[in-house]
C-alpha cells in the first residue's frame, strides 16, 4: 500500500495523534500539512514540531490530501467538516460529529449531496482489548449477550463500545439518565502526576439504555476516570453462558462446568507497546504495525482508524457506517439532554437508520 497522503486542522491535543502517526511510521503515512489558526501559530506549531503548516484550509486542500482530518473543536466541527464537504473533500473527522441534532441533520444533508468520503475517527472499538473481547463473544464462549456495563469512555465513545459489545437489532431505543456531582482529589490530568492534595469536582453521568431487541446498556462514566489515579475504568459483558469483567472471563464448558480464564496482553519488552492479545492458548489480536515503535493502546486503534480511512477513499469499503457513525452522535446528544435534565426519552426514527 502506498503512503496515505492526509493532512489535519487544528492543533490541539487530539491533533497530535496524527501529526504522530507520520513520526511513527513514515512509510505508512505522508502528512502534507496542518491548518493553524493564523499566521502566528502556523510559525510557531511549524517550529515545535517540524512539520509543513498553513494558515487556511484552502492552501492544505490545494495540496490535493487523499483525506483531511478534522480535529476541530466540538462547538466548530460540524461548521468545518460541512464546509470541507462542500468542496468534494474527504474527511476523517474528529469526535463527534455535532453536538446537538439540528447541526447533525445539517452534516446529514451535506453528507448526502457530496460525492466526498466521510468517516468518523471514532477509535476505541478499535482498542486491541476491545477487539479480543468481541472474538471471545463472536466464538459463542458467552452464548446469547444480553447486557453491557460500560465505565470506560465518555460520550459517543462510550455509546460506540456498548453497541461493539450487543450488537442490539436497529429501532426504537429508551434512556433514562441523570448526574451527580461530588469532589475528588485531584490526582492526575493530562500534565501528569498531581500531589498537591488539591480538591476538585467529579461529574458522574449515569444512563440505562433499553434497546429494541430487549438488550439493556448501562452507562456510568465520569471524565476523572481518564487521569485520576484513584478511579479505575471498567466494563462488564453478560451473556447466557458467562461474563467478561475487564479480562477475566468465565464460562461453562461444553461438559456443563463452570471455567474462569484471563486475557492475556502481550507487550515488547523494549517500547512497552501492546503486540498480541491471547487467550486460553488462542491468538486474538495481532498489531498491524511494526514492532519496536512505542505506541499506547489509543494510538495504535487511531493509527488503525487512519489505515482504514486510506483504504475507504481509495475504493474500498468504509470502517464506520453511516448508520453507526450518526447513530451513535444523534445517541449521544440524547444522553447529554436526558442527563443534565434527570430525565427519560425515546429515539426518533432518523434517515441513517435501517
Amino acid at each position: 500500500m502506498d503512503r496515505i497522503r492526509y493532512g489535519v486542522i487544528g492543533t490541539g491535543w487530539r491533533a497530535l495523534f496524527f501529526v504522530r502517526a507520520a513520526k511513527l511510521l513514515p512509510e505508512l503515512f505522508d502528512l502534507v500539512g496542518v491548518v493553524c489558526r493564523n499566521e502566528e501559530r502556523a510559525a510557531q506549531f511549524a517550529a515545535e514540531h517540524g512539520v509543513r503548516t498553513f494558515a487556511r484550509p484552502e492552501e492544505l486542500i490545494a495540496e490535493g490530501p487523499e483525506y483531511v482530518v478534522s480535529c476541530m473543536p466540538k462547538a466548530a466541527m460540524c461548521d468545518m467538516v460541512t464546509g470541507l464537504l462542500g468542496r468534494g473533500v474527504n474527511v476523517l473527522s474528529e469526535t463527534p460529529l455535532a453536538v446537538n441534532q439540528d447541526d447533525l441533520m445539517r452534516l446529514w444533508e451535506a453528507h448526502q449531496q457530496s460525492g466526498a468520503v466521510l468517516q468518523l475517527a471514532e477509535q476505541y472499538f478499535l482498542w486491541p482489548t476491545h477487539q479480543a473481547r468481541r472474538a471471545i463473544i463472536d466464538q459463542g464462549l458467552l452464548g446469547d449477550v444480553c447486557s453491557c456495563w460500560i465505565s470506560d469512555a465518555h460520550d459517543y465513545h462510550g455509546i460506540s463500545l456498548l453497541r461493539h459489545y450487543l450488537q442490539p437489532q436497529p429501532g426504537e431505543i429508551a434512556m433514562s439518565a441523570h448526574c451527580t456531582t461530588h469532589p475528588i482529589v485531584v490526582t492526575g490530568g493530562r500534565d501528569g502526576v498531581h500531589t498537591d492534595g488539591e480538591i476538585g469536582y467529579e461529574k458522574r453521568t449515569f444512563a440505562q439504555i433499553s434497546y429494541p431487541d430487549g438488550k439493556l446498556g448501562l452507562y456510568d462514566f465520569s471524565g476523572t476516570q481518564y487521569h485520576s489515579r484513584i478511579r479505575t475504568r471498567h466494563l462488564r459483558v453478560i451473556g447466557t453462558r458467562g461474563e467478561i469483567f475487564d479480562r477475566e472471563v468465565r464460562w461453562v464448558d461444553a461438559a456443563g462446568r463452570p471455567q474462569c480464564a484471563c486475557i492475556e496482553v502481550r507487550r515488547d519488552v523494549a517500547a512497552g507497546t501492546v503486540r498480541a492479545v491471547d487467550f486460553e492458548g488462542q491468538r486474538l489480536y495481532t498489531n498491524p504495525f511494526p514492532a519496536g515503535v512505542p505506541m499506547t493502546e489509543d494510538e495504535i486503534a487511531v493509527f488503525d482508524v487512519m489505515l482504514r480511512m486510506g483504504r475507504a477513499v481509495r475504493g474500498g469499503e468504509p470502517f464506520y457506517s453511516d448508520a453507526k457513525a450518526f447513530g451513535d452522535t444523534y445517541l449521544s446528544t440524547l444522553l447529554w439532554d436526558l442527563s443534565e435534565r434527570g430525565a427519560s426519552g425515546n429515539t426518533q426514527k432518523m434517515p441513517w437508520d435501517a
